[in-house]
């Protein structure tokens, strides 16, 4: 009997205990539950995590934002399958805004029909904010015209605004200042101005051996008036050939700004360019950036005077400019301050008219003949020449 109540009352007890434990999970739940109900925060806890729910995701979107805009401000478009054809690499820069769409794509024009075979272009266009997407597919379509080229879109921060234009009109002239910051991936580069012509292939142009020179280009017009500790060195910025990697190790985008911050911003980037590398610029041959003479400019409407204006700082002759002249490679149009395209075609020097010949080879030639009415009689004999061309073209593979 004893025996059989001992064992009745652990058999209670171990139920106690673990009704017991059940009561206590059951108040622990119901206690954790309680303390989730937004009744038991108050109005102040409520708005600390609000707001920092907010900030949080606000960091998110910024982040997010910036790799998007990182990925958008260097574009490429190109034909993949044509460039491990290609044994010269040519990288080719320019700066542009939207004013300059045309310009721009006439240039381009020219390089690629006078390129050889072997030659492949790839064209870094620095771009200012005001160049519309519209655009970009226009420049873009010229590599269904010719296939040895891509493009690499450079979106540059409007940073130049307050620098000093004169009649340049457009800050883009400061953005080859960052050359060697935009562009990383080649260590050499030609840079051009959108108002050049090329007459031939730009293989050897690149090829030039540099030395210790930073820049090469074409003597610049203040070469008269420019002299640093002895040296006197003054080349155009619209037609050089630039080492990237000697701009690198140096930080040049900094020498440039702290030039700036000394001396003030009505400088314009020639001139800033010359000034900080006076010992490390000297001249191309002169088949490179070589004038349209024939101009109207004073300093610049026959070899002999432009010559006679330079003649006690460099040492080139008549024959060499004339040389020169007749076997150029890229003509600039620097020294005139109307531009070809400004310019009514009676008027036109005999490379003014190549400009709009090297237009009708373009993929934009109807839309330049709309916007440039001056030239409308010679468009339409371009577009009839075309047409010849290409019937006689389509004849000869036909009959082959």
């Amino acid at each position: 009997m004893f025996n059989e109540q001992k064992a009745l009352l652990k058999v209670n007890n171990r139920y106690k205990i673990k009704n017991s434990k059940k009561k206590y999970k059951i108040k622990k739940t119901l206690r954790i539950i309680n303390d989730l109900n937004p009744q038991k925060y108050s109005y102040k806890k409520c708005i600390l995590i609000t707001t920092t729910l907010i900030i949080f995701l606000f960091l998110f979107i910024f982040i997010i934002f910036k790799k998007f805009k990182t990925h958008k401000n260097v574009h490429t478009v190109q034909n993949e399958k044509n460039i491990t054809n290609k044994t010269n690499q040519i990288p080719i820069a320019s700066s542009i805004n939207n004013n300059y769409i045309y310009p721009i794509i006439v240039a381009m024009t020219s390089i690629l029909y006078n390129s050889a075979p072997t030659s492949f272009f790839t064209f870094y266009l620095l771009l200012a904010p005001d160049v519309q997407e519209e655009n970009l597919k226009k420049i873009s379509g010229l590599k269904d015209k010719y296939s040895n080229c891509k493009f690499v879109f450079i979106h540059v921060e409007n940073k130049f605004t307050r620098f000093f234009t004169g009649y340049y009109k457009s800050p883009t002239i400061y953005y080859r200042l960052e050359l060697s910051n935009l562009i990383t991936d080649v260590n050499k580069i030609i840079y051009l101005d959108v108002d050049t012509i090329t007459h031939k292939d730009l293989t050897q142009f690149y090829n030039l051996d540099m030395g210790k020179y930073y820049y090469l280009g074409f003597p610049g017009h203040d070469l008269v008036n420019f002299e640093i500790n002895g040296t006197r060195n003054f080349i155009n910025s619209g037609c050089m050939l630039v080492n990237l990697e000697k701009l690198r190790e140096c930080n040049a985008p900094k020498l440039f700004f702290d030039f700036y911050e000394k001396f003030g911003t009505k400088k314009y980037d020639e001139y800033v360019i010359n000034s900080v590398f006076y010992n490390k610029i000297s001249f191309l041959p002169l088949i490179y950036g070589i004038p349209d003479f024939g101009f109207t400019n004073p300093s610049t409407s026959t070899p002999e005077v432009f010559l006679k204006k330079f003649k006690n700082y460099i040492n080139y002759t008549v024959e060499d400019m004339e040389y020169a002249s007749k076997n150029r490679v890229i003509t600039h149009g620097c020294y005139e301050i109307v531009k070809w395209w400004e310019k009514k075609y009676d008027n036109l020097t005999s490379i003014g008219k190549q400009w709009l010949f090297y237009a009708s080879k373009s993929n934009v030639f109807d839309e330049i003949c709309q916007n440039y009415k001056q030239f409308e009689q010679q468009c339409q004999q371009l577009k009839n020449e075309n047409k010849t061309s290409l019937i006689e073209s389509s004849n000869i593979k036909a009959n082959n």
